[in-house]
């Protein structure tokens, strides 16, 4: 009998898989490869299918435990299809919604959602929800997370800042990811504040 944890393993294995295989197609950019996407929104949503039908049934902490996983293998296979967390400089433009990784050979661009921020300093968590400052368009995932959390009545996730340690601050960003179906995850530092983004639709371009 196959249980719902190896369930949840074997998918998210399908889902390294597509990566890997995409990744294969930018084999060859100093030829002027075209950009990439790795995968598509169709096939993150088909491979998460069968986990979020076991949502409802599951308890508050086997939803993260499953998060941090899914989010765990995700960053795994961009790390090796196009070295997510190597790249010389990111960069999120709020009003176009796009998160972009700049590398010596290449260019990712991503449509991102901002999740929300952290600051060291103060141990504080903001919601991109509860920010003003940010277009609605570029926060919806986080209000995802909210409405997820509200409907579960876990304490606290709908107060705007939350203090809690940088651990906890991906475990928000990792269910984000989860609940969205994103491609993936990322937490950019600047200073004192590391803004914590959920990013879907990867496109690999050469860089010219």
């Amino acid at each position: 009998m196959i249980t719902a944890a190896l369930l949840s393993s074997a998918v998210l294995i399908a889902v390294v898989i597509l990566w890997f295989n995409r990744s294969a197609k930018v084999s060859d950019m100093s030829k002027g490869a075209s950009l990439v996407a790795v995968p598509t929104e169709d096939e993150i949503a088909a491979a998460h299918a069968e986990n979020h039908a076991q949502d409802a049934a599951m308890t508050h902490e086997q939803i993260m435990e499953r998060s941090r996983n899914d989010l765990s293998i995700k960053t795994s296979a961009h790390a090796g299809a196009w070295k997510l967390g190597k790249e010389e400089r990111w960069d999120w433009d709020g009003d176009k919604g796009t998160l972009i990784f700049t590398f010596k050979d290449k260019v990712v661009r991503t449509r991102a959602q901002l999740v929300g921020s952290y600051v060291y300093s103060r141990r504080s968590w903001l919601w991109a929800w509860a920010n003003n400052t940010i277009p609605e368009d570029s926060k919806s995932d986080s209000k995802r997370v909210r409405e997820h959390m509200v409907q579960r009545r876990v304490a606290g996730f709908d107060h705007e800042e939350l203090f809690v340690d940088e651990q906890e601050a991906w475990d928000f960003a990792a269910l984000a990811c989860y609940l969205t179906n994103a491609e993936g995850a990322y937490g950019g530092g600047e200073g004192d504040m590391r803004a914590f983004f959920t990013f879907h639709e990867v496109e690999i371009m050469p860089r010219r």
